[in-house]
């Protein structure tokens, strides 16, 4: 008797081929690089917008400060001249002659237009009265009608005595100070003991200032990183609250706006300011108000930033 043999039978068993595994790590390779690359932009996104944030924090804090000065100071400043040397109301030491001008109070415009050209480097300015060169030597001592002189350590520029009773416009532009407060930060407290991140970047300690909230004393901090932006203080001064000034770190002008650049790691503040009328127009004379722009630059890759912020200032 033959008896039938029932054989189990199974699929055969199958596999992805070369060309599946190379479309699926083609997919899988696009996708992750998708991913990176929004990642990328969304930091590069968060890093561009805390640089411009910083910024217009600190231009806004300029601008507060100039509003609480005098009418006077602010730039353009107003002199009657009752003495011969007048000193500038500002921090920065390095604005070059080509920076300042002057004009008398029956608009007689004294331009300055650079250093005399004699060979020695004494700071002597030369100036022209509407359109025309008045000297181009160095000045007699003291120095004579229409000459100045600009002494930029002390941020002081001489008349001549006849100049004397002239009520004058003296317009320049500066890069400005840069003023933050805290209290370093000691054992148990929030962030690192000892040490204070500045929020822009002033190149190395002899730039920095810094100064006791309370007792107005001058404190020496021990080391500044320009990378990171820290500045180090000794355990004594922990717990202190202080205030840190500095001007921030700059290069030379690379895109002809005769502007400095910002260093990669700093915020560059400029302050510039004209008479207006009550509308907003410029005028080359004295008015009752002043429109004052504080612009900040920062560098993003090898582009240079900038944001404005403007306000008037009245009488």
């Amino acid at each position: 008797m033959n008896q039938k043999k029932n054989y189990l039978t199974t699929p055969k068993e199958s596999g992805f081929t070369l060309v599946e595994v190379i479309v699926a790590v083609a997919i899988l390779s696009f996708a992750i690089f998708a991913t990176l690359r929004v990642i990328t932009a969304s930091l590069n996104s968060i890093t561009r917008q805390g640089q411009r944030v910083k910024a217009l924090h600190l231009a806004q804090a300029h601008l507060a400060k100039l509003e609480a000065e005098s009418f006077s100071n602010v730039v353009p400043e107003i002199w009657t001249i009752d003495s011969t040397t007048y000193q500038l109301n500002i921090y920065d030491d390095n604005i070059p002659a080509s920076q300042i001008f002057i004009a008398t109070d029956n608009n007689d415009w004294y331009n300055v237009i650079g250093f005399n050209n004699d060979g020695n480097d004494d700071g002597i300015l030369v100036v022209e009265k509407n359109g025309t060169i008045t000297f181009t030597q160095a000045p007699s001592s003291p120095p004579s009608s229409g000459e100045y002189l600009w002494t930029q350590s002390n941020l002081t520029l001489t008349f001549s005595d006849s100049d004397v009773g002239t009520e004058v416009q003296i317009y320049y532009r500066y890069y400005h100070l840069v003023e933050e407060g805290g209290t370093v930060p000691s054992d148990g407290e929030a962030g690192e003991e000892g040490i204070v991140r500045l929020v822009t970047d002033p190149g190395d300690l002899n730039n920095i200032v810094v100064e006791e909230t309370d007792s107005g004393d001058s404190i020496p901090p021990d080391e500044y990183s320009s990378s990171t932006r820290e500045l180090f203080f000794n355990a004594s001064d922990e717990g202190k609250s202080v205030w840190i000034y500095y001007l921030p770190q700059k290069t030379t002008d690379s895109d002809g706006d005769d502007y400095d650049d910002p260093a990669n790691n700093s915020i560059l503040g400029a302050v510039e300011g004209s008479f207006c009328n009550p509308d907003g127009s410029i005028v080359p004379q004295i008015t009752n108000t002043k429109k004052v722009t504080v612009t900040e630059y920062w560098k993003q890759g090898k582009d240079i930033q900038r944001t404005e912020q403007e306000t008037y200032i009245t009488r």
